[in-house]
């Protein structure tokens, strides 16, 4: 094969080349909106699944479709839908702000028709919208703060739209007692709340300042009261037998001189067994009651004054009661006691 041949052949060789390339060129031009067609993105996915379960009225699972669409791409015609979606869930007040939103971002976007038809619809559910009216007290200097389910709300006394069913609605105030209302809305209509004037937060204890002092502490121990009075108290009962036991003894004495007086009467008027007048008789028994009375006087009165005498000097004192490591005297107390003979008193102690 000559050169001529050869240069011939490769020009022909390249001319196919370059008809191949310039043909897959042109194939990939008029499949790239196929290929793109086919393969949406991930919010036109979605919009397209929320889409048709909206218009199977499955507005349950559509709702939550139509939202994440607007979310990765938002779009008057993704936010119209999911308005409609929420109408038909029971929120026409959800609905009714979306519907507002969809209008506004259609008209940015160039998409009047959009925003034509979202007024429309707003138009249309503006009267199944509930709404609801919060009344403040007037207090003077108190700012308010009012929230609804959370979220602060800007404008309480005026119309605020909300979705059938319980609404939480709380109001505070600086240096006041907050309260809270739970509100049930069934539907449309107006509901007023009238918040009762809130009361005052309470004022913090002011904690009471310590003292420091550099002095020592010094403890001391009081006597105990009831040991002292124990011990007055038993001198008192002492004096008071001891003067009892000198009545007594006194008494002893006279009734034992009136004995001794009306014996001495009696055996003059009786100097025999014989010869006894019945005045004898008579002063020999006055003779014996008078003994009896004389013995059993001496023998309450001494005992009173040996009992008195010991309570007295055996009371304790203000020492003892201290404990101030003196050993304790020894201590004693009036036991009384009654039998079916008579009464008498008794002493128990330490001795």
């Amino acid at each position: 094969m000559t050169s001529a041949a050869s240069s011939m052949i490769a020009a022909d060789d390249n001319r196919r080349a370059r008809k191949a390339i310039s043909l897959v060129l042109g194939a990939c031009v008029l499949l790239a909106p196929a290929i793109a067609h086919a393969a949406p993105s991930p919010a036109e996915a979605l919009f397209r699944e929320g889409r048709a379960l909206l218009d199977a009225k499955k507005y349950e699972e559509a709702c939550p479709k139509l939202a994440e669409s607007h979310k990765l791409e938002p779009g008057a015609g993704t936010l119209l839908a999911l308005a409609l979606c929420h109408e038909g869930q029971g929120k026409p007040a959800t609905a009714s702000k979306e519907l507002k939103e969809a209008s506004e971002l259609g008209r940015r976007n160039g998409r009047n028709d959009l925003a034509a038809a979202a007024d429309k619809r707003a138009r249309a559910l503006e009267a199944s919208v509930p709404h609801l009216v919060v009344h403040l007290p007037e207090t003077e200097g108190a700012s308010y703060l009012v929230r609804c389910d959370g979220e602060p709300v800007t404008e309480p006394g005026a119309p605020l739209a909300l979705d059938p069913g319980e609404h939480r609605i709380e109001v505070a105030a600086d240096r006041k007692v907050p309260r809270s209302y739970v509100v049930r809305i069934s539907g449309a209509g107006t509901t007023e709340i009238v918040v009762d004037k809130l009361e005052n937060v309470a004022a913090a204890p002011t904690a009471a300042k310590k003292v420091r002092t550099s002095r020592p502490i010094v403890t001391t121990t009081e006597p105990p009261p009831a040991a002292e009075n124990r011990g007055g108290a038993q001198r008192t009962i002492g004096l008071v037998l001891v003067g009892a036991g000198v009545v007594g003894l006194g008494a002893g004495a006279w009734f034992g001189g009136q004995a001794l007086s009306q014996s001495g009467e009696s055996k003059r008027a009786c100097p025999t067994a014989e010869a006894c007048a019945d005045s004898g008789n008579a002063a020999n028994d006055r003779a014996k009651d008078s003994f009896k009375v004389s013995v059993a006087s001496l023998a309450a009165g001494t005992g009173a004054l040996t009992i008195g005498a010991i309570v007295y000097f055996l009371a304790p004192d203000a020492s003892s009661a201290r404990g101030d490591g003196k050993p304790p005297r020894k201590t004693a107390r009036i036991v009384p006691s009654a039998g079916p003979t008579g009464a008498s008193l008794g002493v128990v102690g330490t001795f």
